[in-house]
């Protein structure tokens, strides 16, 4: 009904949602990351423009006003950068910003280090941290092809402005190994941030598809609800036509008999009379089994003996075996008593003898067995009908469920075991298929043994 996610194969339509799903969750996670990089991006344009207007107010030298133009001008394309950092494609044209990232910061440390000269080796070594900054910020792309060409882009800007301060190849080369040792950070980073957004992907997708199923669960349950209020409504208003229709069937018979009517009449309004009454029956088992599953039955549990019940079932049963020629006898003690409801337990019996009737074969045997053992009280149908099959065992109690072999078919729609079961259960005992030597086919029904005698 439900597809599950653990060991269920999923549909072609449910993977590929699922993968729509994990997809779009990666992209939103990566696009989270890409935010934060503007973010930092646009902070570092604030702190630079602010560090140059401070560094020309205290030093009053006319030269970093050169710069200003350029860092003003990243500033604003930060700014802009940052009011679209939402934007899906942010994550598809990264390469745009990281460009500006490494072309603003090198123009503007250039100028500064030409005006002046030999304090131009303090400036090209701040030019150091930006770049291990702007590759660091690489990163959050998510994209390690992204980090390699920032960092050798990078090291080659870093070279040149150092030999530009008339720095030694010496500290150009230790330069280069720590913008090479933050990208290899950068990379660490990707990888584990990567994994962790396939799972938070995998997780999403998950949570959706739980969110879906459950969803789906509600929506059967509901049409489950309203279908079984209908099935209910109208098996209750079909009583009153049945019933009225067996009183006609039994006048009928009786009058038929009196008026010494053919055989053939006789024979055909009996078997009405006894349609009526099968249909009447399942009509009440219906209800009663819906009734049973909410636990709106209230048993009336009297004392009673267990083979007065099986003697009564045995006379209900006697002249449905002697058309097959089948022989049923009782097997219990008069001293055995039991605490039952009158009206569903005997029920419980008649399902199985009838089930054992259906399907034992003419000239066969049924017994019914009482008595105690180990604590408990064992009521028990035998017969010599087709041994079922043991993984049907289990299956038959269920609702709307029947063996596989079609010899074990019951006829009805699979709730003649289900309602014996259902019955078993509210008298706190249980219901099962078992091994009994001598019989292929045995029914026990197990019930607490602390029954009290009547007085």
């Amino acid at each position: 009904m439900l597809c599950i996610l653990s060991g269920v194969r999923m549909t072609p339509t449910v993977l590929r949602t699922t993968q729509e799903i994990a997809a779009h969750t990666a992209e939103s996670e990566k696009l989270q990351l890409v935010s934060l990089g503007a973010g930092v991006r646009l902070l570092a344009a604030a702190l630079f423009l602010a560090l140059s207007l401070l560094c020309w107010g205290l030093s009053g030298d006319s030269t970093w006003r050169y710069s200003l133009p350029v860092v003003l001008a990243y500033g604003v394309v930060a700014a802009i950068l940052f009011a679209i950092r939402r934007r899906a494609e942010n994550t598809r044209f990264a390469a745009v910003p990281f460009a500006l990232d490494l072309a603003v910061p090198y123009v503007a440390l250039r100028a500064t280090i030409a005006s002046y000269g030999e304090a131009g080796q303090v400036v090209a070594g701040l030019g150091l941290g930006i770049f291990v900054l702007v590759v660091a910020v690489c990163g959050l792309y998510l994209r390690r092809s992204l980090i390699f060409a920032a960092t050798i882009v990078a090291m080659a800007e870093e070279s040149l402005l150092l030999w530009q301060a008339g720095v030694s190849p010496w500290h150009m080369a230790l330069a280069c190994c720590v913008l090479v040792l933050a990208a290899g950070v950068g990379v660490i980073i990707v990888e584990r941030t990567n994994r962790l957004v396939r799972e938070t992907a995998g997780v999403e997708a998950a949570r959706h598809q739980l969110a879906d199923t459950r969803a789906e669960y509600d929506q059967l349950a509901r049409l489950q609800k309203d279908k079984d209020s209908l099935v209910q409504l109208i098996v209750h208003d079909m009583r009153g036509p049945l019933s009225a229709a067996i009183l006609s069937l039994e006048f009928l018979s009786r009058e038929l008999k009196r008026q010494s009517a053919t055989r053939d009449m006789l024979e055909a309004s009996e078997d009405a009379l006894t349609s009526s009454t099968n249909v009447a029956n399942m009509i009440t088992q219906i209800l009663d089994t819906n009734k049973l599953e909410e636990g709106r039955i209230t048993l009336n549990l009297v004392p009673v003996s267990a083979r007065e019940m099986l003697d009564l079932t045995r006379q209900q049963a006697l002249s449905r075996a002697q058309s097959k020629s089948i022989s049923i006898a009782v097997d219990a003690p008069d001293s055995l008593f039991m605490v039952a409801d009158r009206r569903l337990f005997p029920r419980l019996l008649d399902n199985l003898v009838s089930n054992a009737l259906r399907y034992t074969a003419t000239g066969g045997r049924i017994l019914l067995v009482a008595a105690e053992s180990g604590g408990e009280l064992v009521l028990s149908v035998h017969n010599t009908g087709e041994p079922i099959p043991v993984p049907d065992r289990e299956k038959i109690f269920a609702k709307f469920q029947q063996g596989q072999s079609e010899a074990l078919r019951m006829f009805g729609w699979g709730l003649g075991l289900y309602f014996c079961r259902l019955v078993a259960e509210a008298h706190s005992g249980r219901i099962a298929v078992e091994d009994v030597v001598g019989w292929p086919t045995s029914f026990v029904i197990r019930l607490p043994a602390n029954t009290p005698s009547p007085n």
